[in-house]
């Protein structure tokens, strides 16, 4: 905002005198009656001054600074630095019974610059009388980024006829500013705003300017005010009645904020408002029309960076850290390139019109040059491959997902087999009992890793987790602790990744583990809850099953497709009502 209401960009004029008290050095006054002007600091042998100045914004300036030698029996040459760099070097020709004006140009940045003068010979002295700065060459008055969209017309005091021609008026355009302070406001509130609310905001506008004169001051001040609401920093959503503990339907506008930050993570854009705005948002065929363009929109990105980094576990990639003694070879690249993988499967998955079962069978996988390297499979450029031990496997064989869930020095069947149960199944295992060991023995004196296992299982109290969680795992063991394959342990021992698991059947490997979770129903389900949740902020709750149901018939209907899983669940009871709270 301070930017965007930064006043137009002019070429300006910044004179700098030397002999002020402001400088320092060994330079002295010029006291020489033939001198031109009456003050000036001479800089001597070799000499320094030293001062400093802002500029306040970047481009090209003209350097220019009056100067004059004692004699005309040689060239001295004066030097100019900014912050430590020389950046000018001058013959000083005009003798001091003369008025002369050396000039060149400069790129400055904007901010605060050191500023020495030097005389790098020992030949006599110099004269300076005063340095000037003019620039940015370049500007041309336009306004600043940002400002033409804040700004609906300008604030500015206007031109006003007298009988001496025309006269600035000594006020802005009050009207003008508020229109600019209620458009800001309507859009950073989501909804239209109340006249008690402008007023409020309008009342720091009317303080700050009164203070300052400066109408760009005053509204940055009330816009700040803006930002500092409730009504912007959550999306609030209101019952009819304070006390109301039944659903209702929610407004045009919440409705309209719902839908775009699930699909775009940001405020309504303008059709979505206007929309909102006429009321006709509430009409199915209008809101389904509005699905179908955002999901189109590149906007609709912020599904892939948002709901699928959460829900997939690339956010726990990022966190993850594989011991370097134990993988050598895992860098932050290596690690990047798996957060690439996993989004552009999620996006071939969700946004190109495919079954989201492809998540768990894909035959390719998204692989560049660093990637390849790691899985054995060498490509010149990021592309589709057919990976062999991981085609047809999809997610779960990914080194993101494999990274983010092991220890740092070795691969955990139980993470991975409690990854898929909670983000697949979407149930959640029962915590450990007390005194339980949760991670493996890998001194060896506890037995295999399979022999660890089934000493879990074999007690009760466990077996209801490790049931469901072992043989997920199991099936993953041919990947360490980074997704690299392997055929056997560190001690030689053969990897056993066959299994059963209760509700999909037996398996022999991890490919045939993912075709049987897609065809049990509770991954189906899971698919719409994780979507339900991310767009409406919360977990199911009973009372939404019965709308849920025909979501889902949808969802399985459309070949489990992304975008008619979106419709369904916007067009739903549950995402169209404030869900009511007891008082």
């Amino acid at each position: 905002l301070q930017d965007a209401l930064r006043p137009p960009v002019t070429i300006d004029t910044m004179r700098l005198y030397p002999w002020s008290d402001s400088w320092s050095g060994n330079g002295a006054m010029c006291q020489i009656n033939s001198y031109p002007f009456d003050e000036g600091v001479g800089i001597w042998y070799t000499g320094t001054h030293s001062g400093s100045f802002r500029v306040e914004h970047s481009g090209t300036y003209a350097f220019r600074a009056e100067v004059c030698q004692a004699y005309n029996d040689n060239l001295p040459v004066l030097a100019v630095l900014l912050n430590g760099e020389e950046v000018l070097r001058f013959d000083v020709e005009t003798v001091c019974k003369d008025s002369g004006v050396v000039e060149a140009e400069l790129e400055l940045e904007e901010g605060l610059h050191d500023l020495l003068l030097s005389k790098p010979d020992d030949e006599k002295f110099v004269c300076v009388n005063w340095l000037e700065f003019e620039g940015p060459l370049e500007a041309d008055g336009s306004l600043p980024p940002g400002r033409a969209k804040l700004y609906g017309c300008d604030p500015e005091p206007v031109k006003e006829p007298s009988d001496s021609g025309l006269e600035e008026s000594a006020e802005a355009d009050l009207a003008c500013a508020q229109d600019i302070v209620e458009d800001f406001v309507t859009e950073a509130w989501r909804r239209p705003v109340e006249s008690d609310e402008l007023d409020s905001v309008m009342a720091i506008f009317d303080q700050a300017y009164a203070g300052s004169q400066d109408v760009h001051d005053a509204i940055f001040y009330a816009m700040k005010r803006t930002l500092l609401s409730p009504w912007f920093l959550f999306r609030v959503e209101l019952p009819i009645l304070p006390d109301e503990a039944q659903s209702a339907r929610l407004n045009p506008h919440e409705l309209a904020v719902r839908l775009s930050y699930f699909l775009w993570s940001r405020h309504p854009d303008e059709e979505l408002t206007a929309l909102a705005d006429d009321g006709t948002l509430l009409e199915d065929e209008v809101l389904t029309e509005q699905v179908r363009r955002m999901l189109a929109d590149d906007r609709a990105d912020a599904l892939i960076d948002n709901f699928a980094e959460q829900w997939l576990g690339v956010r726990s990639l990022e966190g993850a850290a594989p011991d370097s003694g134990s993988y050598p070879d895992f860098d932050d690249s290596l690690r990047a390139s798996m957060g690439e993988e996993m989004l552009a499967l999620a996006r071939r998955s969700l946004m190109e019109g495919r079954s989201m079962m492809e998540l768990l069978t894909a035959t390719e996988t998204w692989v560049d040059e660093r990637l390849g390297l790691h899985y054995g499979v060498p490509v010149d450029e990021p592309s589709w491959v057919a990976v062999p031990d991981r085609s047809g496997s999809g997610l779960l064989t990914t080194g993101g997902f494999l990274t983010g869930t092991s220890t740092p020095t070795r691969s955990s069947p139980v993470r991975r087999g409690y990854w898929v149960v909670t983000h697949l199944l979407c149930e959640e295992p029962p915590p450990p009992p007390d005194g339980v060991e949760q991670e493996f023995d890998e001194s060896g004196e506890s037995g295999s890793v399979q022999e660890q296992l089934e000493s879990h299982r074999a007690d009760p109290a466990c077996a209801v987790c490790h049931d469901q969680l072992d043989p997920i795992g199991l099936a993953l063991e041919n990947f360490d602790g980074v997704g690299a394959w392997r055929d056997t342990y560190s001690d030689g021992a053969d990897i056993e990744p066959s299994g059963t698991l209760p509700g999909v059947g037996s398996f022999s490997n991890v490919s045939e583990l993912a075709s049987g979770l897609v065809d049990d129903p509770r991954v189906e389900r899971c698919m719409m809850q994780k979507a339900f949740t991310y767009g409406l902020g919360r977990a199911t709750k009973a009372q939404d099953w019965p709308y849920l149901k025909e979501v889902e018939a949808q969802f399985r209907e459309s070949g489990h497709r992304f975008a008619t899983l979106v419709e369904a669940l916007v067009l739903s009871e549950p995402f169209r009502s404030h869900r009511g709270e007891e008082p």
